[in-house]
């Protein structure tokens, strides 16, 4: 989840809040519908969207935003930032403050493994909600296979290639060992719960998605190139990039 600190220690609790330059508050209540959307034009929706915020969708986060004016920004309510982008801060594991139907695609990035298996279910269920139907959503996250089959591998290239860019990018630096490897996608991060691609398709099946319209995808490919184009390469070696239609 973009709004949680990435530290070795579990910082699931805190919301530190993200900053911009301006916040303009847009007209409008809760739940909000896909022609206010439309008139924003606003297509899709992403989740945690911490500071990597795009035009296309409104981005959303548990953080809150704060201008430089020290105007916060409030639960459930939409606003313009930077005179770029919208944003509306919400807690994902709660009813989301929309209409059904109300955007074409939604997306999240490392973002289910952040909450329980339980919790992720029910957001899935309120994805399905606000999407059109035919409508997608696109979802990446640290592939269990992929950690997996590393550890068990007679050698060490993908965990050496993974820790050097961890540290390219100013993260943390990360023990050599091979278990340690494997326990730190559980342990740290404020990581809940990991998935391969039958335990996300499980998930998707369990919120109502059907089976056949499970799709995994590789890197900036999928239904929707545009919405593909939101995959970070800082992760794309430890991803699994998966999208469920509605």
């Amino acid at each position: 989840m973009h709004g949680v600190a990435m530290k070795w220690e579990d910082t699931d609790d805190a919301l530190e809040e993200l900053w911009c330059e301006s916040l303009e508050l847009q007209e409008g209540v809760p739940p909000f519908g896909g022609a206010f959307f439309g008139a924003l034009g606003l297509r899709g929706l992403q989740f945690g969207a911490s500071q990597r915020r795009h035009p296309s969708c409104l981005n959303t986060d548990i953080c809150p935003l704060m201008d430089f004016s020290m105007r916060r920004t409030e639960p459930g309510r939409v606003y313009r930032v930077d005179g770029k982008t919208c944003f509306l801060q919400c807690d994902a594991r709660e009813r989301l403050p929309f209409e059904d139907g109300a955007f074409e695609w939604a997306y999240a990035e490392h973002f289910i493994e952040h909450i329980t298996l339980r919790d992720a279910i029910i957001w899935l269920m309120e994805v399905k909600r606000i999407l059109r139907p035919g409508g997608f959503v696109r979802i990446t996250t640290p592939d269990l296979r992929r950690y997996a089959e590393a550890y068990l591998a007679a050698d060490d290239s993908f965990f050496a290639s993974h820790r050097e860019r961890i540290k390219e990018f100013g993260l943390p630096a990360m023990e050599t060992r091979k278990a340690w490897m494997v326990n730190q996608i559980f342990q740290f991060w404020g990581h809940r719960w990991i998935y391969d691609r039958d335990e996300l398709l499980w998930a998707g099946q369990q919120a109502g998605f059907a089976a056949q319209g499970f799709r995994e995808c590789a890197y900036r490919q999928g239904r929707d190139l545009e919405v593909a184009a939101l995959d970070w390469d800082l992760r794309n070696d430890e991803t699994i990039y998966v999208e469920l239609t509605a």
